[in-house]
């Protein structure tokens, strides 16, 4: 076996056999980095005023619905099962797109006219060199885009961030979330005129070279191609320059074990393809058709969408709008597009839809029962998701062979897909009014619903969905935007 392969399989092992941590809450990490030293770029707040900042504002508003402290949730404290716990109702600042247990281990980075780090805390971007380095960025894709890029993004994981926490899950967890940002993306993007492409296949050492990074404190994972709307203000271009400092201290690299030589074996191998089918077979029969889904605006579902923590209201939805979520979760991404994640279900409460576990054929829009219970094996599971499952309408859970691939980067892409398949089912779900939460602990449980159990297929995430709980115990509003004249100030 390569040492690629062996990577991933003692990782897979680890967290097959892992057990309860120990948090040790004082040596969390900061949840976002500055360049304290670095010319900065105050970004609008509302690019529907004017703004000599041209396609910077732009960028300037996809990144704020992706990683910007963009909404207010009040809510009652509560305890895991969604009982209240007393004291008063709390206030806090949130983030558009979901985080593992609110830790937010993203940081984006942006190439346009200049390379920027992108500030959420306070809106702007940070100067972290000098030139132009769209080109290069570029020139490090797998399978770079045939029209060239107005500008490029960079999302890079500080592993620590979560590690610290959930240990060598987090690391899984980081992947994922890169994925559910991608699709953030995509769905802000159209909404925006900006043409997304998502790439997971790129030489990550000459990516991470060109941002200043080292590949252990923090690592690239996603490269974005953005297509810009056409502005009457471009960005000038500045000869190239040394690097911004970075605050300090700065995050501890990958801890030595499984997570720390799975990252190090997918950064050598940027594009390692599949050497068996990496989903199960369809099963055979015409299946149940599905109706035909109504339109569903992705972008609506960024301002409307929260994670319930108290579960939701037993009721039915309609079978229309799960094949709504069915249909964009399965949506093909553009750029890479590796499409290896196959959707199975376990519907608990859908109009017209027998109880049980389902397989979803993407192709024909039909629905293949694989299993009568829908229900996982409560004993493994969290308590909030426990409380969750006994309420909601359905689990859609991304499936792959994990271990299908030649490498680690295999195992790495396979992670970011689930999030972004997952992220794209919940954006849908919000749209149409309902509500969903991921809870990754039920990966693992939802294999002996499903049929899974003994076979090479694995459950990714676990995405419960269904009817909102009216009344809170929590309610999540964007915060309110002013138009704003000129937009933002020049670096100085």
């Amino acid at each position: 076996m390569s040492p690629a392969n062996t990577a991933v399989h003692d990782y897979v092992a680890a967290l097959r056999e892992r057990g309860p941590l120990a948090i040790d809450w004082s040596a969390a990490p900061t949840r976002h980095k500055r360049y304290p030293d670095a010319a900065r770029i105050a970004l609008p707040h509302n690019t529907k005023g004017r703004s000599h900042l041209g396609e910077l504002a732009v960028a300037g508003e996809l990144l704020r619905e992706m990683l910007g402290i963009a909404r207010l949730i009040w809510c009652h404290p509560t305890d895991d099962q969604g009982r209240p716990e007393g004291g008063p109702p709390l206030l806090l600042l949130g983030r558009p797109a979901p985080s593992g247990g609110a830790l937010y281990p993203v940081e984006a980075y942006l190439a346009c006219g200049d390379l920027y780090h992108y500030d959420p805390v306070h809106h702007a971007l940070e100067r972290v060199r000098q030139g132009d380095h769209t080109p290069e960025l570029t020139g490090c894709l797998a399978a770079p885009p045939a029209a060239p890029p107005t500008a490029v993004l960079v999302l890079a994981g500080v592993f620590l961030r979560s590690m610290f926490k959930y240990g060598d899950l987090g690391y899984r967890l980081v992947c994922q979330e890169v994925g559910v940002l991608a699709a953030q993306a995509l769905a802000v993007g159209r909404r925006l005129g900006v043409d997304v492409g998502i790439h997971l296949r790129f030489a990550d050492d000459r990516v991470e070279r060109l941002l200043g990074l080292d590949g252990a404190r923090e690592g690239a994972l996603a490269v974005l191609t953005l297509r810009l709307p056409a502005t009457r203000h471009r960005h000038r271009h500045q000869p190239r320059g040394p690097w911004a400092r970075e605050s300090e201290p700065r995050p501890r690299p990958l801890p030595a074990g499984p997570a720390a030589a799975l990252h190090q074996a997918a950064r050598s191998d940027p594009g390692s393809v599949a050497r068996r089918p990496a989903v199960p077979p369809l099963p055979q029969g015409p299946g149940l058709a599905l109706p035909d889904p109504p339109p569903v605006r992705l972008a609506d579902g960024v301002t409307r969408r929260a994670s319930p923590p108290a579960g939701y209201r037993p009721e039915p939805i309609p079978l229309r709008s799960l094949a709504a979520v069915l249909a964009e979760a399965a949506r093909p991404y553009p750029g890479d597009s590796l499409g290896t994640v196959a959707l199975y279900l376990l519907v608990q409460r859908v109009r017209g839809l027998a109880t049980g576990a389902y397989r979803y054929d993407a192709v024909r829009h039909v629905l293949h029962r694989v299993g009568t219970t829908a229900v996982p094996e409560a004993g493994r599971l969290l308590a909030n998701t426990r409380n969750a499952l006994r309420t909601a309408a359905f689990a859609l859970v991304p499936v792959t062979d994990p271990l299908a691939g030649r490498g680690a980067r295999w195992y790495r892409t396979r992670q970011i897909e689930a999030g972004l398949t997952a992220h794209q089912a919940a954006l849908a779900v919000a749209a149409l009014g309902l509500a969903a939460r991921l809870h990754t602990d039920g990966a693992d449980a939802a294999d002996q619903a499903l049929g899974l159990a003994g076979t090479r297929w694995r459950s990714l995430t676990f995405l419960l969905a269904g009817t909102p709980r009216a009344g809170g115990p929590m309610l999540a509003r964007p915060i309110h935007r002013p138009t704003t004249r000129g937009g933002g100030a020049e670096p100085s």
